[in-house]
Protein backbone atom coordinates (compact mmCIF):
# COMPACT_ATOMS: atom_id res chain seq x y z
CA UNK A 1 0.00 0.00 0.00
CA UNK A 2 0.93 3.62 -0.73
CA UNK A 3 0.97 5.82 2.62
CA UNK A 4 1.90 9.76 2.84
CA UNK A 5 2.13 11.25 6.56
CA UNK A 6 0.71 15.20 7.15
CA UNK A 7 1.72 16.81 9.91
CA UNK A 8 -1.08 18.81 11.45
CA UNK A 9 -0.11 19.23 15.24
CA UNK A 10 2.89 18.45 17.46
CA UNK A 11 1.58 15.21 18.04
CA UNK A 12 -1.27 14.89 15.28
CA UNK A 13 -0.77 13.74 11.90
CA UNK A 14 -3.19 12.81 8.58
CA UNK A 15 -2.37 9.43 7.22
CA UNK A 16 -3.25 8.78 3.78
CA UNK A 17 -3.49 5.52 2.49
CA UNK A 18 -4.23 3.87 -0.79
CA UNK A 19 -4.51 -0.11 -0.91
CA UNK A 20 -4.73 -1.53 -4.25
CA UNK A 21 -8.22 -2.83 -5.82
CA UNK A 22 -6.55 -6.35 -6.02
CA UNK A 23 -6.24 -6.72 -2.39
CA UNK A 24 -10.02 -5.25 -1.64
CA UNK A 25 -10.99 -7.75 -4.65
CA UNK A 26 -9.63 -11.04 -3.22
CA UNK A 27 -10.91 -10.31 0.37
CA UNK A 28 -14.62 -9.71 -0.97
CA UNK A 29 -14.60 -13.18 -3.28
CA UNK A 30 -13.54 -14.70 0.38
CA UNK A 31 -16.26 -13.40 1.54
CA UNK A 32 -18.90 -14.08 -0.90
CA UNK A 33 -17.73 -17.39 -0.77
CA UNK A 34 -18.55 -17.91 2.63
CA UNK A 35 -22.09 -15.95 2.05
CA UNK A 36 -22.44 -18.90 -0.58
CA UNK A 37 -22.25 -21.59 1.49
CA UNK A 38 -24.70 -20.46 4.46
CA UNK A 39 -27.25 -18.42 1.57
CA UNK A 40 -30.59 -20.27 0.90
CA UNK A 41 -32.70 -18.34 -2.06
CA UNK A 42 -36.09 -20.05 -3.27
CA UNK A 43 -35.14 -21.88 -6.41
CA UNK A 44 -31.55 -22.55 -5.25
CA UNK A 45 -30.37 -25.36 -2.56
CA UNK A 46 -28.80 -23.85 0.74
CA UNK A 47 -24.96 -23.37 -0.59
CA UNK A 48 -25.73 -23.68 -4.14
CA UNK A 49 -26.51 -20.20 -5.12
CA UNK A 50 -24.50 -18.94 -7.98
CA UNK A 51 -22.12 -16.33 -7.38
CA UNK A 52 -23.50 -14.00 -9.93
CA UNK A 53 -26.81 -13.74 -8.42
CA UNK A 54 -25.16 -12.40 -4.84
CA UNK A 55 -22.84 -10.33 -6.25
CA UNK A 56 -26.30 -8.34 -7.98
CA UNK A 57 -28.49 -8.74 -4.75
CA UNK A 58 -25.83 -8.51 -1.95
CA UNK A 59 -22.50 -7.34 -3.32
CA UNK A 60 -23.08 -3.80 -2.29
CA UNK A 61 -23.42 -5.04 1.39
CA UNK A 62 -21.28 -7.42 1.32
CA UNK A 63 -18.36 -4.88 0.18
CA UNK A 64 -19.13 -2.40 2.97
CA UNK A 65 -18.74 -5.16 5.30
CA UNK A 66 -15.39 -6.31 3.57
CA UNK A 67 -14.26 -3.10 4.42
CA UNK A 68 -15.24 -2.19 7.81
CA UNK A 69 -14.00 -5.69 9.16
CA UNK A 70 -10.50 -4.91 6.90
CA UNK A 71 -9.87 -1.15 7.49
CA UNK A 72 -8.40 -1.88 11.59
CA UNK A 73 -6.01 -3.91 9.79
CA UNK A 74 -5.24 -1.76 6.85
CA UNK A 75 -5.10 1.24 9.65
CA UNK A 76 -2.43 -0.65 11.57
CA UNK A 77 -0.36 -1.85 8.21
CA UNK A 78 -0.20 1.52 7.28
CA UNK A 79 0.97 2.95 10.69
CA UNK A 80 3.52 0.16 10.82
CA UNK A 81 4.80 1.44 7.26
CA UNK A 82 4.77 5.04 8.00
CA UNK A 83 7.05 4.68 11.41
CA UNK A 84 3.55 6.24 13.24
CA UNK A 85 2.63 4.76 16.89
CA UNK A 86 -0.90 5.62 17.38
CA UNK A 87 -1.70 7.09 20.84
CA UNK A 88 -5.33 6.27 20.11
CA UNK A 89 -7.70 4.69 18.36
CA UNK A 90 -7.32 6.42 15.18
CA UNK A 91 -10.16 8.62 13.16
CA UNK A 92 -11.49 8.13 9.74
CA UNK A 93 -12.13 11.21 8.07
CA UNK A 94 -12.25 9.69 4.18
CA UNK A 95 -12.99 6.90 2.75
CA UNK A 96 -13.29 6.34 -0.58
CA UNK A 97 -13.91 2.59 -2.20
CA UNK A 98 -15.54 1.85 -5.58
CA UNK A 99 -15.55 -1.80 -7.48
CA UNK A 100 -12.46 -2.38 -9.64
CA UNK A 101 -10.73 0.93 -7.97
CA UNK A 102 -8.11 1.36 -5.28
CA UNK A 103 -9.49 1.92 -1.65
CA UNK A 104 -8.05 5.52 -0.11
CA UNK A 105 -8.54 6.42 3.16
CA UNK A 106 -7.45 9.14 5.66
CA UNK A 107 -6.94 8.25 9.36
CA UNK A 108 -6.38 11.64 12.07
CA UNK A 109 -3.53 10.29 14.43
CA UNK A 110 -2.47 11.00 17.75
CA UNK A 111 1.11 9.90 17.92
CA UNK A 112 2.94 8.81 21.41
CA UNK A 113 5.16 11.77 22.29
CA UNK A 114 8.48 11.98 22.29
CA UNK A 115 9.83 13.27 25.98
CA UNK A 116 13.32 15.29 25.93
CA UNK A 117 14.81 15.53 29.18
CA UNK A 118 17.04 18.43 28.86
CA UNK A 119 16.97 19.42 32.56
CA UNK A 120 16.84 16.51 35.16
CA UNK A 121 19.91 17.93 37.82
CA UNK A 122 19.92 20.05 40.57
CA UNK A 123 16.18 19.78 41.95
CA UNK A 124 15.19 20.37 45.27
CA UNK A 125 13.90 17.38 47.01
CA UNK A 126 13.37 16.98 50.80
CA UNK A 127 14.19 13.60 52.62
CA UNK A 128 11.97 12.47 55.63
CA UNK A 129 13.85 11.83 58.34
CA UNK A 130 12.10 9.59 61.37
CA UNK A 131 13.80 8.07 64.64
CA UNK A 132 11.67 5.48 65.97
CA UNK A 133 10.73 5.73 69.09
CA UNK A 134 9.83 3.66 72.25
CA UNK A 135 6.33 4.61 72.21
CA UNK A 136 5.90 3.51 68.60
CA UNK A 137 7.17 0.15 69.67
CA UNK A 138 5.18 0.37 72.56
CA UNK A 139 2.10 0.87 70.23
CA UNK A 140 2.77 -1.67 68.18
CA UNK A 141 2.88 -4.45 71.45
CA UNK A 142 -0.18 -3.04 72.22
CA UNK A 143 -1.90 -4.15 68.80
CA UNK A 144 -0.25 -7.83 68.86
CA UNK A 145 -1.40 -8.24 72.34
CA UNK A 146 -5.13 -6.69 71.56
CA UNK A 147 -4.85 -9.24 68.47
CA UNK A 148 -4.00 -11.95 70.77
CA UNK A 149 -6.46 -11.50 73.45
CA UNK A 150 -8.46 -14.24 74.73
CA UNK A 151 -11.94 -13.89 75.72
CA UNK A 152 -15.19 -15.62 77.90
CA UNK A 153 -18.28 -15.27 78.63
CA UNK A 154 -19.00 -13.48 81.48
CA UNK A 155 -22.26 -12.81 83.21
CA UNK A 156 -22.24 -9.15 84.59
CA UNK A 157 -23.06 -5.71 83.03
CA UNK A 158 -20.84 -4.52 79.95
CA UNK A 159 -17.69 -2.68 80.41
CA UNK A 160 -14.98 -0.44 78.33
CA UNK A 161 -12.67 -3.30 77.49
CA UNK A 162 -15.29 -6.04 76.85
CA UNK A 163 -16.89 -7.70 73.35
CA UNK A 164 -20.26 -7.36 73.30
CA UNK A 165 -22.09 -9.69 71.17
CA UNK A 166 -25.67 -7.78 70.15
CA UNK A 167 -28.51 -7.64 67.65
CA UNK A 168 -29.35 -4.21 66.00
CA UNK A 169 -32.50 -2.91 64.70
CA UNK A 170 -32.10 0.30 63.01
CA UNK A 171 -34.95 2.76 63.88
CA UNK A 172 -36.59 5.69 62.15
CA UNK A 173 -36.83 9.25 63.95
CA UNK A 174 -40.03 8.34 65.83
CA UNK A 175 -38.26 5.06 67.31
CA UNK A 176 -40.60 3.01 65.08
CA UNK A 177 -38.09 -0.90 63.38
CA UNK A 178 -37.10 0.20 59.56
CA UNK A 179 -38.11 -2.88 58.02
CA UNK A 180 -35.15 -4.96 56.58
CA UNK A 181 -32.28 -3.02 58.41
CA UNK A 182 -31.92 -5.71 61.24
CA UNK A 183 -28.32 -7.14 62.24
CA UNK A 184 -27.29 -10.44 63.70
CA UNK A 185 -24.65 -11.39 66.19
CA UNK A 186 -22.84 -7.98 65.79
CA UNK A 187 -18.91 -7.78 67.57
CA UNK A 188 -18.30 -4.23 69.30
CA UNK A 189 -15.03 -4.15 71.28
CA UNK A 190 -16.29 -1.30 73.91
CA UNK A 191 -13.81 1.55 74.26
CA UNK A 192 -11.74 0.75 71.88
CA UNK A 193 -9.57 3.96 70.15
CA UNK A 194 -10.87 3.38 66.84
CA UNK A 195 -14.47 3.44 67.37
CA UNK A 196 -16.81 4.65 64.41
CA UNK A 197 -19.12 5.89 67.35
CA UNK A 198 -17.89 6.46 70.73
CA UNK A 199 -20.86 7.66 72.05
CA UNK A 200 -23.03 4.56 70.92
CA UNK A 201 -20.53 2.23 72.75
CA UNK A 202 -20.69 4.80 75.41
CA UNK A 203 -24.58 4.31 75.86
CA UNK A 204 -24.20 0.78 76.40
CA UNK A 205 -21.58 0.45 79.05
CA UNK A 206 -24.05 -1.03 81.66
CA UNK A 207 -25.93 -3.67 79.70
CA UNK A 208 -26.72 -7.11 80.11
CA UNK A 209 -27.13 -10.65 78.37
CA UNK A 210 -30.98 -11.05 76.99
CA UNK A 211 -31.19 -6.68 77.98
CA UNK A 212 -32.22 -4.29 75.45
CA UNK A 213 -31.97 -0.73 75.18
CA UNK A 214 -32.44 2.51 72.59
CA UNK A 215 -29.89 3.86 71.50
CA UNK A 216 -29.13 7.27 69.95
CA UNK A 217 -26.15 8.42 68.81
CA UNK A 218 -23.61 10.35 65.77
CA UNK A 219 -21.16 8.84 63.98
CA UNK A 220 -17.50 10.99 64.20
CA UNK A 221 -16.80 13.71 62.23
CA UNK A 222 -13.73 12.53 61.06
CA UNK A 223 -14.49 9.36 58.77
CA UNK A 224 -13.12 8.89 55.73
CA UNK A 225 -16.84 7.84 54.19
CA UNK A 226 -18.33 10.86 53.61
CA UNK A 227 -22.18 9.37 54.12
CA UNK A 228 -21.84 8.20 57.70
CA UNK A 229 -19.38 11.06 59.03
CA UNK A 230 -21.32 12.68 61.63
CA UNK A 231 -24.56 11.00 60.69
CA UNK A 232 -27.23 10.58 63.57
CA UNK A 233 -28.53 7.42 64.50
CA UNK A 234 -30.98 4.98 66.50
CA UNK A 235 -31.04 1.28 66.96
CA UNK A 236 -32.37 -1.07 69.01
CA UNK A 237 -29.80 -3.30 70.99
CA UNK A 238 -30.46 -6.42 72.02
CA UNK A 239 -27.40 -7.94 73.87
CA UNK A 240 -26.32 -11.76 73.34
CA UNK A 241 -23.56 -11.76 75.40
CA UNK A 242 -20.77 -10.09 77.36
CA UNK A 243 -17.15 -11.27 76.77
CA UNK A 244 -14.33 -10.79 79.01
CA UNK A 245 -10.85 -9.91 77.10
CA UNK A 246 -7.97 -10.99 78.33
CA UNK A 247 -4.54 -9.52 77.52
CA UNK A 248 -1.33 -11.53 77.46
CA UNK A 249 1.29 -10.55 79.72
CA UNK A 250 4.12 -8.55 77.57
CA UNK A 251 6.60 -10.92 78.42
CA UNK A 252 9.57 -13.21 76.39
CA UNK A 253 6.48 -16.01 75.88
CA UNK A 254 4.91 -13.90 74.50
CA UNK A 255 7.32 -13.29 72.03
CA UNK A 256 7.90 -16.61 71.48
CA UNK A 257 3.97 -17.64 70.47
CA UNK A 258 4.13 -14.82 67.50
CA UNK A 259 6.62 -16.74 65.63
CA UNK A 260 10.12 -19.05 66.56
CA UNK A 261 12.40 -16.70 65.47
CA UNK A 262 11.60 -14.82 68.64
CA UNK A 263 13.82 -15.96 71.88
CA UNK A 264 12.80 -12.77 73.65
CA UNK A 265 10.86 -9.64 73.98
CA UNK A 266 13.74 -7.38 72.88
CA UNK A 267 14.08 -9.42 69.41
CA UNK A 268 11.01 -8.70 69.36
CA UNK A 269 11.10 -5.33 70.02
CA UNK A 270 14.33 -5.15 67.25
CA UNK A 271 11.96 -6.83 64.84
CA UNK A 272 9.06 -4.26 65.48
CA UNK A 273 11.80 -1.59 65.00
CA UNK A 274 13.20 -2.43 61.96
CA UNK A 275 9.75 -2.64 60.47
CA UNK A 276 8.94 0.82 61.14
CA UNK A 277 11.82 2.30 60.21
CA UNK A 278 11.77 0.25 56.62
CA UNK A 279 8.21 2.03 56.59
CA UNK A 280 9.45 5.45 57.01
CA UNK A 281 12.54 4.42 54.46
CA UNK A 282 9.80 3.66 52.16
CA UNK A 283 7.75 6.79 52.39
CA UNK A 284 11.07 9.13 52.47
CA UNK A 285 12.04 7.00 49.28
CA UNK A 286 8.25 7.72 47.53
CA UNK A 287 8.22 11.40 48.96
CA UNK A 288 11.78 11.81 46.76
CA UNK A 289 10.78 10.43 43.79
CA UNK A 290 7.29 12.04 43.97
CA UNK A 291 9.56 15.45 44.05
CA UNK A 292 12.20 14.39 41.38
CA UNK A 293 9.15 13.77 39.41
CA UNK A 294 7.48 17.31 39.67
CA UNK A 295 10.94 18.60 38.63
CA UNK A 296 10.58 16.96 35.45
CA UNK A 297 7.70 17.72 34.22
CA UNK A 298 8.06 21.26 36.00
CA UNK A 299 11.21 22.08 33.96
CA UNK A 300 11.09 19.31 30.86
CA UNK A 301 7.13 20.75 29.51
CA UNK A 302 5.33 18.09 27.64
CA UNK A 303 1.93 18.14 26.17
CA UNK A 304 0.12 14.63 26.39
CA UNK A 305 -2.76 14.23 23.53
CA UNK A 306 -6.03 13.67 25.02
CA UNK A 307 -6.41 10.76 22.74
CA UNK A 308 -3.72 9.03 25.31
CA UNK A 309 -5.04 10.10 28.28
CA UNK A 310 -8.53 8.90 27.55
CA UNK A 311 -7.20 5.31 26.54
CA UNK A 312 -5.31 5.43 29.95
CA UNK A 313 -8.72 6.38 31.62
CA UNK A 314 -10.47 3.54 29.50
CA UNK A 315 -8.13 1.01 30.24
CA UNK A 316 -7.87 1.59 34.03
CA UNK A 317 -11.15 1.50 34.25
CA UNK A 318 -11.90 -1.37 32.58
CA UNK A 319 -9.39 -3.69 34.73
CA UNK A 320 -11.48 -1.93 37.86
CA UNK A 321 -14.51 -3.18 36.50
CA UNK A 322 -12.83 -6.31 35.57
CA UNK A 323 -11.60 -6.68 38.85
CA UNK A 324 -14.89 -5.84 40.89
CA UNK A 325 -16.17 -8.52 38.18
CA UNK A 326 -19.07 -5.77 37.67
CA UNK A 327 -19.83 -2.78 35.33
CA UNK A 328 -18.29 0.24 36.99
CA UNK A 329 -21.49 2.71 36.41
CA UNK A 330 -20.45 5.02 38.74
CA UNK A 331 -17.86 6.47 36.45
CA UNK A 332 -20.61 7.06 33.34
CA UNK A 333 -21.57 10.47 32.78
CA UNK A 334 -18.53 12.14 34.65
CA UNK A 335 -16.90 13.68 31.37
CA UNK A 336 -18.09 17.51 32.99
CA UNK A 337 -17.59 16.73 36.71
CA UNK A 338 -14.68 17.80 39.12
CA UNK A 339 -13.70 14.01 39.63
CA UNK A 340 -12.91 13.50 36.00
CA UNK A 341 -10.72 16.23 36.00
CA UNK A 342 -8.89 15.04 38.88
CA UNK A 343 -8.60 11.44 37.04
CA UNK A 344 -7.22 13.07 33.77
CA UNK A 345 -4.72 14.73 35.66
CA UNK A 346 -3.80 11.54 37.70
CA UNK A 347 -3.72 9.87 34.18
CA UNK A 348 -1.89 12.74 32.56
CA UNK A 349 0.85 12.79 35.16
CA UNK A 350 1.26 8.87 35.14
CA UNK A 351 2.01 9.06 30.96
CA UNK A 352 4.35 12.19 31.20
CA UNK A 353 6.31 9.45 34.51
CA UNK A 354 6.37 6.59 31.92
CA UNK A 355 7.24 9.17 29.05
CA UNK A 356 10.13 10.91 31.37
CA UNK A 357 11.55 7.52 33.01
CA UNK A 358 12.04 6.37 29.17
CA UNK A 359 13.91 9.36 27.67
CA UNK A 360 15.99 9.63 30.89
CA UNK A 361 17.07 5.62 30.95
CA UNK A 362 18.21 6.36 27.31
CA UNK A 363 19.68 9.67 27.93
CA UNK A 364 21.85 8.48 31.15
CA UNK A 365 22.29 5.38 29.21
CA UNK A 366 21.40 3.11 32.12
CA UNK A 367 20.44 -0.47 31.45
CA UNK A 368 20.03 -3.41 34.04
CA UNK A 369 23.09 -5.98 33.27
CA UNK A 370 22.40 -9.79 33.75
CA UNK A 371 24.10 -9.62 37.01
CA UNK A 372 22.17 -6.69 38.78
CA UNK A 373 18.76 -8.07 37.68
CA UNK A 374 19.76 -11.84 39.14
CA UNK A 375 21.13 -10.28 42.42
CA UNK A 376 17.89 -7.91 42.10
CA UNK A 377 15.81 -11.02 41.42
CA UNK A 378 17.48 -12.75 44.26
CA UNK A 379 16.37 -9.87 46.33
CA UNK A 380 12.66 -9.77 45.17
CA UNK A 381 12.31 -13.53 45.79
CA UNK A 382 13.13 -13.28 49.13
CA UNK A 383 10.39 -10.90 49.78
CA UNK A 384 8.20 -12.64 48.14
CA UNK A 385 8.55 -15.94 49.38
CA UNK A 386 9.34 -17.44 45.85
CA UNK A 387 12.41 -19.01 44.34
CA UNK A 388 14.42 -16.74 42.09
CA UNK A 389 14.40 -19.18 39.17
CA UNK A 390 10.52 -19.07 39.39
CA UNK A 391 10.14 -15.14 39.63
CA UNK A 392 12.44 -15.46 36.27
CA UNK A 393 10.56 -17.24 34.28
CA UNK A 394 7.22 -15.65 35.53
CA UNK A 395 5.47 -12.59 33.31
CA UNK A 396 6.30 -10.28 35.62
CA UNK A 397 10.26 -10.60 34.92
CA UNK A 398 9.83 -8.14 32.32
CA UNK A 399 8.45 -5.44 34.81
CA UNK A 400 10.55 -6.15 37.55
CA UNK A 401 13.80 -5.40 35.02
CA UNK A 402 12.47 -2.17 34.32
CA UNK A 403 11.84 -1.25 37.97
CA UNK A 404 15.61 -1.92 38.29
CA UNK A 405 16.21 0.51 35.37
CA UNK A 406 13.94 2.81 37.46
CA UNK A 407 15.29 3.01 40.49
CA UNK A 408 18.71 3.34 38.89
CA UNK A 409 17.54 6.25 37.28
CA UNK A 410 16.15 7.79 40.64
CA UNK A 411 19.31 7.17 42.07
CA UNK A 412 21.33 9.26 39.69
CA UNK A 413 18.59 12.16 39.69
CA UNK A 414 18.42 11.69 43.30
CA UNK A 415 22.34 11.78 43.73
CA UNK A 416 22.49 15.47 41.45
CA UNK A 417 19.83 16.58 43.54
CA UNK A 418 19.52 19.27 46.31
CA UNK A 419 18.77 17.62 48.88
CA UNK A 420 17.36 18.89 52.16
CA UNK A 421 16.53 16.09 55.26
CA UNK A 422 13.51 17.36 57.44
CA UNK A 423 13.26 15.59 60.59
CA UNK A 424 9.63 14.21 61.38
Amino acid sequence: MNTNVIEKGKWERDLEVEVPAQRIDKELQSAILRYQKRLELPGFRTGKVPIKVIQARYGDSIRTGVIEDLLPVLMQEAAQEAGLVPAGTPKITKLEHEPGKNLTFTANIDIWPEAEVDRYEGFKVTRMVHEIKDEEIDDQLDELRNRNASERSVERPLEKGDVLIADLQRLDEGGVPIVGDHYEERSFLIGSKDAVSPGFEEALVGIEAGEERNVSFAYRGDLPNPELAGKQESFAVTVREVRERTLPNLDDEFAKDLGDQFENLEQLREHIRSQLQERWDFMARQRIRGELIDGLIRENPLEVPDSLIDNYIETMRREREEAQGHHDHDHEGEADNGESNQEREIAARRLKTYLFMEAARKKLGIEATDEDFDTYLENRAEQMGMEPEDLKRSPRAGDLRRDLEEDKIFEYLEFHAEVEEQKV
